[in-house]
Formats: C-alpha cells, structure tokens, sequence
C-alpha cells in the first residue's frame, strides 16, 4: 500500500505539471498575441493620427512663411505649435509602450558627436525662438569627434532635456557641456549636462521627475503642458546604454540635468578646415553673455587670437577711438539699451570695413533683415556652431576670397538643389500630395505625382527620375511591394532611383520592413520642410 501511495501521488504530479505546463503554454501563446495586437494597433494609430497632422503642420508651417500680416502669421505659427506639441504627446506614447514590451533597440552605428549637438541646438532654438535665452553647447578638449552608439536616441534624449529647459526657462541661458567622465581602450564614458537658469525644482518634490505620467505638480502641467513622460523615457533610454542620470536644482536659481553614456571610441577624425589666417590677430568681442564670450575666447586664443571682452556696449564706446588697433571686432546684435546694430554704426564713423572688418551674430531671422547693411563683413547665425565658427572668422582674411565672403545666413530653401533633379511621389491621400508639391516648390523642386505604387511602376518605365518618395500605405500595390518590383527590374542593370519610404507609420518594425526591402531611407509623417530638405541634403548632391 505504502507503495501504492507513492505511484499515485507521483502520477497525480505528473498530470498537474502536464497540466500547468499545458496552461503556461497557453498563457504564453495569448501573452503574445495580445503584444502583437498591441503593437498593430499603435502601429495603427500612429499611422491615422499622423496622416491628418501631415496637413496640418505642413500646410501651416508653409502658411507661415508666406506674405501674411503679423497677426495672420501669428494664428498660423499657433496651429503648427499645436500640431507639432500633439505630435510629441503621440511620439512620447509610442516610445514609451515600447520599453514597457521590452521592443526597445539600441543601434550601435558611427556618428559625428558635434554634429549630433549641433542639430539639437537648431533644432530646439528654431521651435523655441526667445530672444532673452542664450542657448550654447561646449565640447571638452577629450571628446572624441566620432563615436559609435544610438545618435538618434542621443539624439532624443537631449531634445527632451533642452526643450524641457526650455520650456521652464525664461531669461538667462542654457548650456550644454559634454565632459569625459572615463576611458578604458577604445570604451568612453562621456558626461552630458544641461543647465539652465529657470525656474528650478523644489527639493521636496524632487522625487517625481522620473515617474511616469508625473510633473513636478498640477500648476506646472497646466501652465507649461506635457504629458510627463519625456523624463521617463529619457531615464530608461540612457540605463538601456549603460548610463545613469541625475538632477541638481535649486529653486528660482535653475537646473542642471546631468547623464553619463558609455560610447566607443572611432579613430577617424572630422575634416577640420586649416586655419591659417588667425594666428597673431587682436579681436574684441562685444556680449552680454559671460558663457559665449568665454566659449569663443577660448576658441579664437586656441588659434593665436588676442582677445578683449566687452559686456556693456558703454564699454566698448568707452575705448572707441583706439579700436583701430584691432584686427576685427565681433558684435551680438541683441543687447541692453545699445544693441550690436546701433554700435556698429558708431564704430563705423571712425573706420571703414578695410580698416576693422566686423562680424556680427544674432538669430536667423533678424539677420535677414541687416542682410542689405553694408558695415558687417560677416554675418554668423546664432546659437553659434563652433565647428564653423573660426572657418569663417579665418575666411575674412583669405585674400583670395576676400571679394566674395559668404554670409553665413542660411540661403532661401529655393536655392539649395538643382532644378534639374527629377523627382516622384507615390502617395494616394490627395492632401499630402498637396503638402510634399508646396514643400518642394518651396525648396526650388518640383515632382510628378502618382496615386499608386502600380502608376509608380508604369511612369518610371517612360521616364528616369532620381529619387522616389515612396509611401508605404497606398490602394492598388503599396510601397513596400512597388520596391520589391523596382528591385527586380534593377537586376538587369538599369538604374535604381534614390526610394525614400515616406509614411505615417514610425514604429521600428514598419522602418525594418522599409530597409529589409531595399529603400534607402525613411520619412515620417508629418513631413516638413525642414525634416524634407535635410533628407534631400543626405541624398542628393549637384553635379
């Protein structure tokens, strides 16, 4: 009997371990086809939502460098504003539902680390124009200039820390510092701080900056807006490669957000232009900004520049009769009382550009206006990028370019690209066809339109074109199956076009599927001009 028990005991486990291993497995099977679901229907979503915000923001944007009165450009500016912060809420959603699946994937590719700055600092400056913050970024002398990492994660992380400085800052400066924290062989640990002087978090509430769906309290959501995700999202991206983040604030004084990342170290180095004309020069630089005069000093003295610093125009006024002993002089256009615009007058009174060429630096827009003056030899865009900054000081001495200095104000988008490169869209949802047409018009382009990936397939057999936007989601034959066929066709020898996937679909799998079929790159929607002239820039080269 005593034997019986065993066998019947032990049997009996037998079919309760079939049974919860049975269970198990069907828990697993429903486990991943409720993920899979989950991930079609975001996947669904993002694609619904951003087909209609394609319109709006595109369409906006583009109202609103059109001849509108202040008012009028006012509302439009409003409606892109709104587009593109709904926009951010669905992206912030997106992200974080894929690191809470587990579907976060960290890419580990070559990338200009100064670069990657620098198109954070225009892209926040250009979104976020407030002429009473000074946005800067300084490199440490032991940055590498390549690195291997996400630079679009990077990429993300620091637009979500500078926007939110932003967003909370409303006179003083931001700055962004990249130090190294340490090195062993080929690996670097790389510190990035983003310090601001706005408003600062109080110490007692310190604690919910990194909760989901948590700002510091209700007033802060309601005046400043968010869905308090961002700094999740940002916390989990830097632990995912390997760094960790922190904050230090006092309130009233500002903020520092500081985060480490491990990157690996790539020997090839930037192509810096020679400088060779600076060495010896005396300058004087006229800023209110103690940081920008102490970043370019450095940067102008690292070439042989003497360097004398003014903060007050008073200052500058003071000494203006000895100014011809300088080599050049550089001047921000707003400043307290006496802006750079009105000093320059004065200083030209008393010496003509041969005597002490003059740069002056302010944003995009104010520059343009100053375009026509002819007492400034060079004009530099802020926020500054230091990787063109002395290349351009250097050129107001080369002689042999002396006649025919760029200004480096950014030319009209219509004289960016040949009118000669051929261009199609494959897009069936006649309002996008409308914003990529008014997009490309304005970039100096024109394009054929086709309604389906079939009339793709027809029009490029009577005619060559040099790149394709092509979008996933259309009637008839989608993209993704017009590729496969234009590849095909290409095994013969003929000529591929450049096949740009452009869609409202942003999840990594629709971009997987995009490159697994041989497109060359991928747009999301909604489109802008900005985002569609850096792409044709990455693309297209003039002959």
């Amino acid at each position: 009997n005593f034997f019986g028990y065993i066998f019947f005991f032990f049997f009996q486990s037998l079919v309760l371990s079939y049974r919860f291993t049975d269970s198990l497995h069907t828990a697993l099977i429903r486990a991943e086809a409720s993920s899979t679901a989950k991930t079609q229907f975001l996947s669904t979503m993002s694609h619904e939502i951003r087909t209609p915000l394609n319109a709006v923001i595109g369409l906006s944007g583009l109202l609103a460098d059109g001849k509108l009165t202040e008012k009028q450009r006012e509302f439009a500016n409003t409606i892109k504003q709104s587009g593109e912060s709904l926009l951010g809420i669905i992206n912030n959603i997106l992200d974080f539902s894929k690191i809470e699946s587990g579907k976060l994937e960290i890419e580990h590719t070559e990338f200009n680390l100064v670069e990657t700055i620098e198109l954070v600092v225009d892209v926040v400056s250009s979104s976020a124009q407030k002429p009473s913050v000074e946005l800067i970024y300084k490199i440490g002398d032991q940055i590498p200039d390549f690195v291997i990492g996400d630079s679009t994660r990077l990429q993300q992380i620091l637009t979500n820390l500078v926007g939110n400085a932003y967003k909370f800052t409303q006179h003083g400066e931001i700055l962004i510092s990249l130090s190294k924290k340490s090195s062993s062989g080929d690996k670097i640990t790389i510190q990035f701080d983003v310090k601001d002087t706005g408003i600062g978090i109080p110490k007692n509430k310190m604690d919910r900056l990194f909760q989901s769906f948590s700002q510091v309290d209700g007033g802060t959501t309601r005046k400043y807006g968010g869905t308090g995700l961002g700094l999740v999202i940002s916390k989990r991206l830097i632990e995912a490669m390997g760094g960790s983040i922190w904050v230090e604030s006092e309130e009233d004084t500002g903020s520092v957000f500081s985060f480490t990342m491990d990157l690996e170290v790539s020997h090839r180095l930037a192509n810096t232009p020679e400088i060779s004309n600076l060495d010896g020069k005396k300058c004087f630089i006229l800023d209110d900004n103690i940081t920008n005069l102490k970043i370019m000093k450095e940067q102008l003295s690292s070439v042989g520049v003497e360097v004398n610093m003014f903060t007050t125009p008073a200052n500058l006024l003071n000494v203006l009769s000895t100014l011809g002993d300088f080599d050049f002089g550089i001047l921000d256009l707003q400043m307290p009382e006496i802006n750079g615009l009105q000093v320059g007058q004065q200083i030209r009174t008393y010496w003509n550009n041969d005597q002490l060429p003059l740069v002056m630096f302010s944003s995009v827009h104010e520059l343009e206006a100053l375009r026509d003056k002819k007492m400034f030899d060079l004009y530099l865009k802020k926020p500054i990028q230091q990787s063109k900054f002395l290349n351009n000081i250097d050129r107001l001495f080369d002689e042999d370019h002396r006649d025919r200095i760029e200004r480096q104000i950014e030319l009209p988008s219509s004289q960016l690209f040949s009118t000669e490169f051929s261009i199609l869209v494959a897009e069936d949802n006649v309002i996008n066809q409308k914003v990529i047409l008014r997009i490309l018009e304005q970039l100096g382009l024109s394009a054929d339109i086709v309604n389906n990936g079939r009339e793709a397939l027809t029009i490029v057999q009577e005619k060559s074109y040099d790149l394709i936007f092509m979008d996933m989601e259309m009637p008839i034959m989608d993209g993704i199956e017009t590729t496969q066929r234009l590849k095909d066709r290409a095994k013969d020898g003929t000529e591929l076009p450049i096949i740009i996937a452009m869609t409202a679909n942003a999840m990594q799998e629709d971009k997987d599927r995009c490159f697994a079929v041989g497109m060359d790159d991928f747009i999301s929607k909604p489109i802008t001009v900005e985002s569609t002239k850096n792409m044709l820039k990455r693309w297209l080269r003039d002959p």
